[in-house]
């Protein structure tokens, strides 16, 4: 069975031939590309054996230098809100959001998109992204900050409800434009957005619903009436509302961090397993950067066993490959998969 049948198998709820692998981001690249003897993400990927491929997104906008497509300062590392000032920080009126350099669809590398796209192999199954800029919670916390975000939720709601309609407008006019062309080229299309902690939600679920849960559901509906499936990330625990973001068409939930408590894998399989794909759960917090090999060998058996009953999961780290976890239990992760066989 080649990488994509697997794969399509698998979201299908059936049983392929052995346990799906990826993974989705790696950090440190050359730390991975030094320790695994490679000179290329390419190579390490095709010598772990991994069975999807997905775009990498890298100069797909056209931005002002060190700026996000939201005209925010991009620091990614620093994580949200790390604009010294954001920019809708001192926001009062629809007219201040108006005034917001918004992108526009001519800001929107589509070549570099299509290039992308038709260099990703068709044996493998094909995921497209734009990446995490696409979020929208986390770009509202970039443009004004987290807790202004927090605040105008409430004593404010119509800032945020007009800058959600200008970036929900942007990420459905970009979507549409790739999807209507290269529909037949994708099996998933890739979005995220993080609302939760590892100990519940940002936001109350009456919050999730008022502003979030519309523009989630319409971006969905868009990506599954061109044919492609539904790849969200969403980490965290979410457990209130998991289920309506099954019901609204996502297909494989990224990242199944299933140590966190309202993630326990027996409870996911049992209420969801019959609708989506897990991906994910495996440790990088711990089990991954402090386990053994016989550890992390151990804990993908285990998810095979409960998520994977069946079909419906592919494993992987639950977070990027960071280069605290040792060569050698990535090693074991990816061989590890091979090895459980339906």
């Amino acid at each position: 069975m080649d990488p994509r049948d697997r794969v399509q198998t698998i979201v299908s709820g059936k049983a392929p031939d052995r346990l799906s692998g990826f993974c989705g981001r790696i950090d440190d690249t050359e730390y991975w590309l030094d320790g695994f003897g490679v000179d290329t993400e390419e190579e390490l990927r095709n010598l772990w054996n991994l069975d999807c491929r997905k775009t990498s997104y890298s100069n797909v906008f056209k931005t002002q230098p060190q700026k996000t497509i939201w005209g925010c300062e991009d620091n990614w590392d620093a994580g949200y809100s790390a604009s010294k000032i954001p920019p809708l920080a001192g926001a009062e009126s629809i007219q201040d959001i108006e005034k917001h350099p918004w992108p526009g669809l001519d800001q929107f590398d589509m070549d570099e998109m299509s290039r992308q796209i038709e260099g990703l192999a068709k044996k493998y199954s094909r995921i497209g992204s734009i990446g995490f800029q696409s979020a929208v919670l986390c770009t509202l916390f970039d443009l004004f900050g987290m807790e202004n975000t927090m605040i105008n939720m409430h004593v404010n709601p119509k800032l945020i409800e007009a800058s959600i309609g200008r970036i929900e407008g942007f990420l459905i006019s970009v979507f549409d434009t790739i999807l209507a062309k290269h529909s037949q080229d994708l099996d998933f299309f890739w979005w995220g957005d993080d609302f939760s902690t590892q100990r519940g939600m940002m936001v109350s679920p009456e919050m999730w619903r008022k502003f979030l849960k519309p523009t989630y559901l319409k971006v969905f509906e868009l990506i599954k009436s061109h044919g492609v499936m539904v790849w969200f990330h969403s980490c965290g625990a979410f457990a209130p509302v998991l289920g309506e973001l099954i019901g609204g068409g996502m297909d494989v939930w990224e990242t199944v961090q299933a140590h966190l408590e309202g993630n326990e894998p027996a409870e996911l399989k049992r209420n969801y397993g019959e609708y989506i794909t897990f991906f994910g759960a495996i440790n990088c917090q711990k089990t991954l950067p402090f386990g053994s090999p016989e550890d992390v060998r151990r804990e993908v058996r285990e998810r095979f066993e409960v998520l994977g009953r069946g079909g419906g999961y592919i494993a992987g780290p639950d977070h990027s490959l960071q280069k605290n976890i040792p060569l050698k239990n990535v090693e074991a992760l990816f061989d590890e998969v091979q090895k459980c066989i339906y």
